[in-house]
């Protein structure tokens, strides 16, 4: 099956962002001939692949912050991406930041780098659907960029506009993290 063929077939169904298995199940070829193709159309710039298994069409390229959520399974935007987007923080972020129960992990697509922190389990919460992606509502993202504050692996924004934000959320939040120094400096704030 040609390339043209598998392509309208995965447009088609409407599938932006597809896997190995994905392109082997439409282009109906073994696993070995699925991986030679899909490296050879990488080569010649058709397709491009942001994580080993995981591809997209370089003429119609998914939406950042949906790639952000598929590169890295569980994720959602958070931290300073979320805080930017929010208005939040004033700086415009080139790094997109996300939250995960995973290893704390980066990945870059050529184009933008894409950051994973690892959060607990029971604080893997606070995020909405937004058209077709994940992302944090502002209390969440404010709650986990602080945590990492709290951690000293990031340093503090001292331009936060907080005067929207929910602070009973904010504390119920940090609640899941445990921590004291994170819920003495959302007290604070």
């Amino acid at each position: 099956m040609k390339y043209q063929e598998i392509a309208r077939k995965l447009k088609d169904k409407q599938i932006n962002i597809f896997s190995t298995y994905d392109f082997e199940n439409i282009s109906s070829l073994s696993k070995e001939s699925a991986w030679a193709a899909l490296g050879r159309y990488v080569k010649m710039g058709l397709i491009k692949s942001p994580k080993r298994g995981l591809y997209y069409f370089t003429d119609s390229p998914p939406e950042t912050y949906l790639l952000a959520n598929k590169i890295y399974i569980p994720s959602y935007i958070s931290f300073e991406t979320a805080l930017s987007y929010y208005s939040i923080i004033p700086e415009i972020v080139y790094t997109i930041t996300c939250a995960t129960t995973k290893t704390t992990r980066e990945f870059n697509n050529g184009d933008v780098a894409f950051a994973y922190y690892k959060i607990k389990m029971q604080a893997f919460t606070g995020y909405v659907k937004k058209e077709n992606y994940l992302i944090a509502d502002p209390e969440k993202a404010l709650t986990d960029y602080l945590y990492f504050v709290a951690l000293g692996k990031k340093t503090l924004n001292d331009r936060l506009d907080t005067k929207k934000l929910d602070k009973s959320k904010i504390l119920k939040y940090a609640r899941l993290f445990d921590n004291q120094k994170l819920d003495k400096m959302v007290k604070n704030i």
